[in-house]
């Protein structure tokens, strides 16, 4: 094969895509309608690094494991290679929401016996120390946890091997088709941006204007994060959580956030989603935030490409227009896909965790390599479970999907 691929996308996920690509050789046409990388999603100014454990280690537990695992030795390659990633491992404090759950946070360190570097439980007291603030409960600490510059990252991914890479930005793409074998994609006046073999979509609910991915159930979740005047070295110096986060003082500034609000539309920001976050603030670190008034605070909003399940979708996009919904169901293994076509997406709020995976997943599926995740974790990122009989028709009437036997809920509000 033509080792050559275009990547309508250059945020967390385009950017993820193209650097594994270009890491075996592959060269890239990236295609952003943006002047820069991670000006989307992927524009705030910090996200939150760290795994969410479950008792019954389900598979979003497993994954962000998985992801948060490949997410530090990646940044780490970044970082070595002198790429000018900005992240720091500060540790991340998750206090429980109340005493129930800090029971459960407790039992599951317990059963699952982590290493202590990686996670432990900690009471009230130590959490109270390591937030140098009061705090309600204990929670889980995560040493090797920490924040997040999203579009540096996206930079850095893109850097790393710039020369395979050719960024074509401020570009959007308003058509793809495949004649001859070859992906083409087109501007809204027909003209050809580049042409490849393999196309990857990475274009967060954007991918739904092309008819091939259409049937992608992405829907974009607002997310508001406010920004408080912060001076160096100021508590916490690491990253809290309890219902939303706060983060350490990045450049003057510590962010708090963030509301999630799936199909709301409105770019500007809202006092009223200001209020919000300093309510999760004052819930993390009581008392915290009473200095503030949310009419005086900046902030960014940003829209995330959100799928049913909470779990991304990474790999080749089923043909839709080639299955009978009439006919018996089969496996994702015999599932009708389209040639040279592929998706990478959905990462709701977990962009940070599961970006280096993501996108490492996809480049060894291009490349016919080993896969780094176990096959029932590959399946539960398949675009195509979104064709499966039955699955499509609960997302077409709304009901949620299962996720490990348990209906789905409402996206955890932990957001990152």
């Amino acid at each position: 094969m033509n080792r050559h691929a275009i990547v309508i996308g250059a945020g967390l996920a385009g950017s993820s895509a193209a650097q594994g690509l270009a890491a075996r050789g592959w060269t890239i046409d990236l295609i952003d309608a943006a002047d820069a990388p991670g000006r989307g999603a992927s524009g705030n100014l910090a996200g939150v690094l760290r795994p969410l454990p479950s008792l019954d280690d389900n598979r979003l537990a497993r994954l962000t494991r998985a992801g948060f695992t490949q997410a530090c030795r990646h940044f780490a390659a970044l970082t070595a290679s002198g790429q000018p990633l900005r992240w720091a491992p500060t540790g991340v404090l998750h206090l429980a929401r109340d005493d129930r759950h800090a029971a459960t946070q407790r039992l599951v360190v317990e059963r699952q016996q982590p290493a202590a570097e990686a996670l432990r439980f900690v009471d009230r007291e130590p959490a109270s120390r390591l937030a140098g603030w009061p705090v309600a409960t204990g929670g889980w600490w995560f040493p090797g946890g920490g924040w997040v510059d999203p579009a540096s990252l996206c930079r850095a991914n893109l850097a790393r091997h710039a020369a395979a890479i050719s960024p074509h930005y401020g570009t959007e793409v308003a058509q793809i088709d495949r004649p001859a074998n070859l992906w083409r994609a087109r501007d809204a006046a027909g003209t050809l941006i580049a042409e490849a073999p393999v196309l990857i979509v990475a274009n967060a609910t954007g991918a739904k204007r092309f008819a091939v991915t259409a049937h992608l159930p992405l829907r974009a979740a607002r997310g508001q994060v406010s920004h408080l005047d912060a001076a160096a070295a100021s508590v916490p110096e690491l990253v809290v959580c309890r219902l939303g986060y706060v983060t350490p003082a990045i450049d003057g500034v510590r962010c708090v956030g963030a509301t999630f609000s799936v199909d709301d539309d409105e770019a500007a920001l809202r006092d009223a989603d200001h209020g919000e976050n300093l309510a999760k603030l004052d819930f993390i670190l009581p008392g915290y935030g009473s200095r503030f008034a949310a009419s005086k605070l900046d902030g960014r909003v940003g829209f995330r490409p959100l799928s049913p399940d909470r779990l991304p979708m990474i790999g080749a996009v089923g043909d839709a227009a080639a299955i009978d919904p009439d006919a018996p169901s089969r496996p994702l293994a015999e599932m009708p896909r389209v040639a040279g076509l592929y998706v990478i997406n959905g990462f709701g709020a977990r962009g940070i965790v599961w970006s280096a995976l993501a996108g490492e997943l996809l480049a060894c599926q291009i490349a016919g390599e080993a896969l780094p995740l176990a096959d029932e974790l590959v399946d539960a990122v398949d675009p195509g479970r979104f064709l499966l009989r039955g699955r499509s028709r609960r997302v077409r009437t709304g009901t949620a999907p299962l996720i490990d036997g348990h209906a789905a809920k409402t996206p955890d509000r932990h957001r990152e």
